[in-house]
């Protein structure tokens, strides 16, 4: 998600935004209701859809245009399932006893599952085949799923998605979506966010618990290992040269996690050469910033610079000098003003203004290192 916000963001293009939390537009679907309007007012206005939504192919063609791409990722069920359970504290939920309560559930999956409904609250704790649910398997046919509704199910994905990314395999993943989108290599770089360490990660499971759940959530299982073959293929199929490449943006993802997880007022530009899969570049303080925002930070940003490019009376031209009484934290410079103090820090809201527009360099103290200095005796050296 970060990676699709961070590339979107920097070239000012539309996105289909939740008008609430990151999870808004989930597990209804697209719905007019639940997402901003877009800047431009064309019939098929938005470029990316990243937030949580149930994949509906009808519903998305009406916002993006014909010749969109459709990825998606998926992931091992059963560490989907140990996540879940740790997640949603399910032991807790289903009233499991027992030192082990995932062995518990596990004995008799069926047994702990409520009723499944398109509701809120339930679809969100499912443990049986949510990755197909996601994917818009029907709620009313999980219930009782034959074979060839399996099969069929997984020959659609295939055919309506033209990358199914696997988590076990994301750097690969990656390579093969920026060999896709024709992306830069620095396109693809990321932090990662938002993962966590679990008791249940590390549990020994035999292998009639496993069997237990591979029957009771025959779809997830059967989506996982069909497109993690597909995966496979798709790499043997990509030449002797997706390795080499897989190593260089292993090697300068090291080197961008090394450099900007330094100290900022330690910082000197690294270069990065031009080689085929990426042209020359800096890793600077300003890169770093962007490589580090959190995921709800530039969806607050996102959705502050929508309402304020649809607000008429905020005309970047109009407005040069922040409020004495109210500072950077108030119109033009932002609308969701209070978000964006809880979600950004304050230098990220201040990198964010001016790749906005909305702040001069002249209005940095740091740029009046820039100017003349004729007392120095000496030509200043440019800003880190």
């Amino acid at each position: 998600m970060q990676v699709f916000q961070r590339f979107g963001y920097l070239r000012n293009l539309s996105f289909v935004l939740p008008r609430q939390s990151i999870n808004h537009l989930s597990p209804f679907g697209i719905r007019d209701r639940l997402y901003f309007p877009p800047i431009e007012g064309s019939s098929r206005p938005f470029d990316i859809l990243t937030y949580h939504t149930v994949y509906d192919r009808a519903g998305i063609m009406k916002l993006l245009s014909s010749d969109v791409t459709f990825v998606t990722i998926i992931r091992e069920p059963m560490e989907r399932l140990k996540s879940a359970f740790s997640f949603y504290n399910l032991a807790k939920m289903y009233k499991i006893p027992g030192p082990d309560p995932l062995l518990g559930f596990l004995e008799n999956p069926g047994k702990f599952e409520p009723t499944i409904t398109i509701d809120t609250r339930n679809f969100a704790h499912l443990t049986r085949n949510n990755v197909a649910l996601e994917l818009g398997f029907p709620v009313k046919n999980l219930s009782s799923v034959k074979e060839e509704d399996i099969r069929d199910f997984v020959e659609k994905i295939s055919r309506e998605f033209d990358l199914v990314m696997v988590l076990e395999y994301f750097d690969e993943s990656l390579v093969l979506l920026r060999r896709m989108l024709c992306w830069d290599m620095r396109d693809i770089l990321n932090f990662k966010y938002n993962s966590f360490q679990y008791e249940l990660r590390n549990t020994s499971l035999s292998e009639k618990l496993i069997e237990n759940y591979r029957q009771y959530s025959a779809i997830d299982y059967a989506l996982y290992e069909h497109f993690n073959r597909t995966l496979w293929r798709k790499i043997n199929m990509a030449g002797s040269r997706f390795r080499e490449e897989l190593a260089y943006f292993r090697w300068l993802q090291t080197t961008m996690k090394t450099e900007c997880s330094r100290n900022l007022d330690d910082f000197s530009p690294v270069y990065i050469a031009k080689t085929d899969w990426n042209a020359e570049f800096y890793i600077d303080s300003t890169f770093c910033t962007w490589m580090k925002i959190f995921h709800i930070c530039y969806l607050t940003l996102l959705q502050d610079r929508n309402l304020r490019h649809r607000d008429r009376s905020l005309r970047i031209q109009q407005y040069r000098q922040p409020s004495v009484s109210c500072g950077l934290y108030s119109k033009p410079y932002c609308i969701l003003c209070t978000d964006i103090k809880r979600q950004c820090t304050r230098h990220e809201y201040v990198t964010h203004l001016y790749q906005e527009g909305l702040l001069r360099r002249d209005q940095s103290s740091s740029a009046k290192l820039t100017l003349p200095v004729p007392i120095h005796g000496g030509k200043p050296e440019p800003i880190s």
